[in-house]
């Protein structure tokens, strides 16, 4: 006969540590950090150097540098949509979340704002209606793992520590599609342990990309910076016109 309190304890406890993961780390709204970047794309190795600046839902922006100094390229991405700018030849490219893919499988600033902040989501959802009944968690060896409990299209698959306190994995499935997020190298924040080493890989059609990302001279303090990109000198092309980036990182 199956005990009832003690179902009712367990799953309390459950949805406590699914809480934690899912609320912002309290009092910690923005990171700044040096990164550096090993890219291994199209059978090519990249070596890069550039800066991570976040400030809570506002903006993420990933940036690369030439040589350490020049800023040549920026990843931001904004509640709004997300771009990818060229600053050598200030063309920038647009990414609109509502429309293609990114849509369809529920990709958007809440999702990629998860991924680099170390918390779970669930695809197309907004992450403070979130509630831990709308995830269940199972062991898988010595990690829990915790996922949606209504599945989408975008598969999400969230792999912690034995005691549930430190997202060490996130991964997400689509068709033939995968990625895989893992976070390492946990350093002590003002409000709790954030990553300091992220692992990305990207599989499709039995081909895979990596970036290796380390973060370094990390502050929470920083708020100096401004977040968000006047484009009004710069000319808007074509996500794909913008890989010639590359070519000025080797």
């Amino acid at each position: 006969m199956l005990n009832t309190g003690q179902d009712e304890q367990t799953r309390k406890q459950q949805n406590a540590q699914i809480q934690a993961l899912l609320k912002p780390q309290v009092d910690l709204t923005d990171l700044t950090a040096r990164t550096a970047i090993t890219i291994d794309y199209n059978d090519q190795n990249y070596n890069v150097k550039g800066r991570l600046r976040m400030r809570r839902d506002e903006v993420v922006q990933m940036s690369i540098t030439a040589l350490g100094v020049v800023e040549v390229a920026l990843l931001e991405f904004t509640p709004e949509a997300a771009y990818l700018l060229d600053r050598v030849n200030k063309r920038y490219a647009k990414i609109d979340y509502s429309s293609g893919l990114l849509n369809t499988v529920g990709l958007n600033f809440s999702t990629v704002q998860a991924l680099f902040w170390n918390r779970i989501f669930a695809p197309g959802k907004d992450a403070s209606r979130l509630k831990p009944d709308n995830f269940k968690l199972t062991t898988v060896g010595s990690q829990q793992c915790i996922e949606p409990t209504r599945q989408s299209l975008l598969k999400c698959y969230f792999y912690t520590d034995e005691d549930c306190k430190l997202l060490q994995q996130t991964q997400l499935m689509f068709n033939d599609y995968q990625v895989t997020w893992h976070y390492d190298m946990f350093g002590n924040a003002a409000a709790g342990a954030y990553p300091t080493i992220f692992d990305i890989s990207v599989t499709a059609n039995d081909e895979t990309a990596g970036t290796h990302i380390v973060l370094s001279n990390v502050s929470y303090t920083d708020k100096t910076w401004t977040a968000g990109t006047n484009l009004s000198r710069y000319t808007q092309v074509k996500a794909e016109e913008l890989l010639s980036i590359l070519k000025l990182l080797k």
